[in-house]
């Protein structure tokens, strides 16, 4: 007998203020199933999470109607402390969930406030160890790991309690392609464990044939495709399930600006990260460094814009490069949308016209921190418009976004190198497949491969990601013989 571990009795909810939400949602979820929660960005998925984790009603004010249940108790009924038995949780960004700096304090964090004795702590702490392979990862400063390796503390954190069910928020966002396929082979070992998996995401190639049923929301309503064969012969303009075969002209260089360097990069090295980089990057053209978590990617940028100082090399830039931020809330500052813009360049008439292309007009006394994810990346692409620079850097521009905020992004971006010279960070194969003029692909802190992508070169930049998928072979800790 199959044994229902969630339900959702005419679950709705709406934020204080607002009519948005979500609806009548009503499911039952298995023992040991993987469900994709997707769908639009603003569709209400990310209410639905929020209800499932307890962070609705606990920390977010607005109304509740229905309810939920795990193992047939009650959420209503459930304190947090009791519900986190039940359920773990891995955001989107790890570091957001973290409330020490060192990785064995982390693992033994939730066991402490639970009032586990010493001998069960170092009992259970052994066989997370053991279970995930974190060996190495002990005792380290969470802080300077990989993304990757992140990703791996905050689970086994998730799961200290034995919990049953696990819900992830689009943790493929900030994973190269590598690192991805890797957690889908961690998921299937959750669920072959009997442990049920939750993924809200936007991206799903690393979960392709892992999916036993897709809850599709829209506008606040929830519906359910019974395999993962039914979503795909949807209609819905997804993500791809298989990125390589993504079917994408390629850009057109603007010619007369192709020779006109804006930065350039000569014998920088960096600690122990970078080691003789030699790079030119010219007006016109965007270029896309890619390359496993942890590559030096971000570090370069860095240095570009003059953040970090070289230990030896020289960098040159026309003017100081504007640098487009992984994470929104760290570069957002301004009152309102309209008055963001305003930090950049004082120029009303241009800042509306800026404001209506990106489709954000409604929006401009909205305070930023009130905006989706998809609306405060179109914002900061409004930023790099008005900037007066030669260079623009986006680090990681699509994260979390959906097909539809994805492809206008890609858009604008393209269009920013009538005036400047654009380099992206990104593990976003089909973003990157949108955009690129030419890859650069860094590697053990080397610049490895430098070239023009073109129908020619699209099999080189393809075994790229797949030489990262490679790196990484053997090193899934779960699919040791015996785990």
């Amino acid at each position: 007998m199959v044994q229902k571990i969630m339900k959702a009795n005419s679950l709705s909810f709406t934020y204080k203020d607002s009519n948005e939400g979500i609806k009548d949602i009503n499911f039952e979820i298995n023992k040991g199933e993987v469900i994709l929660l997707t769908g639009n960005s603003g569709c209400g998925k990310s209410t639905l999470l929020k209800c499932m984790n307890g962070l609705i009603p606990a920390i977010t004010e607005g109304t509740l109607k229905g309810e939920l249940f795990i193992n047939n108790k009650k959420y209503s009924e459930l304190k947090m402390h009791e519900l986190n038995r039940e359920i773990g949780s891995v955001f989107q960004n790890p570091r957001s969930q973290f409330f020490t700096d060192n990785t064995t304090s982390e693992l033994v964090f939730p066991m402490e406030n639970y009032g586990f004795t010493k001998e069960e702590m170092q009992e259970k702490l052994t066989l997370l160890i053991k279970t995930f392979g974190l060996e190495k990862l002990m005792d380290k400063n969470i802080f300077i790991l990989s993304s990757g390796e992140r990703q791996m503390i905050a689970l086994a954190s998730a799961l200290t309690m034995n919990q049953q069910v696990v819900l992830f928020d689009e943790p493929s966002a900030n994973l190269d392609y590598g690192n991805a396929m890797r957690l889908g082979q961690i998921i299937s070992w959750l669920k072959n464990q009997g442990i049920t998996v939750i993924v809200a995401d936007h991206r799903f190639y690393y979960l392709n044939n892992l999916i036993d049923r897709v809850f599709f929301m829209e506008k606040g309503n929830l519906h359910i495709y019974d395999s993962e064969h039914a979503f795909k012969k949807s209609g819905y303009d997804t993500r791809s399930f298989d990125i390589f075969s993504l079917d994408v002209p390629f850009s057109t260089p603007i010619e007369n600006l192709q020779n006109e360097v804006c930065a350039s990069m000569k014998e920088v090295s960096f600690k122990d990260i970078l080691s003789g980089i030699n790079l030119e990057l010219k007006k016109g053209e965007v270029t896309v460094l890619v390359g496993n978590n942890g590559a030096g990617k971000t570090t370069l940028a860095k240095l570009l814009c003059k953040s970090l100082k070289p230990d030896s090399g020289s960098i040159k830039t026309k003017s100081l490069p504007f640098f487009i931020m992984q994470d929104p809330d760290y570069q957002l500052f301004g009152t309102s949308a309209g008055n963001e813009l305003s930090l950049v360049k004082k120029d009303s008439s241009k800042i509306d016209d800026i404001l209506g292309y990106l489709g954000l007009k409604e929006y401009k006394e909205a305070h930023p921190f009130e905006l989706s994810g998809g609306q405060k990346q179109r914002l900061q692409i409004g930023m790099a418009m008005l900037c007066d620079r030669d260079l623009i850097i986006f680090d990681e521009p699509t994260s979390g976004l959906d097909v539809s905020s994805m492809q206008k992004v890609s858009d604008e971006v393209v269009s920013l190198r009538q005036k400047s010279g654009i380099l992206v960070i990104s593990h976003d194969y089909e973003f990157i497949r949108h955009v690129a003029d030419r890859i650069v692909y860094l590697n053990d802190g080397k610049i490895e491969k430098d070239f023009i992508l073109s129908s020619q070169s699209l099999g080189e930049l393809n075994e790229i990601f797949i030489a990262m998928q490679r790196a990484l072979a053997g090193t899934n800790p779960l699919q040791k013989k015996g785990a």
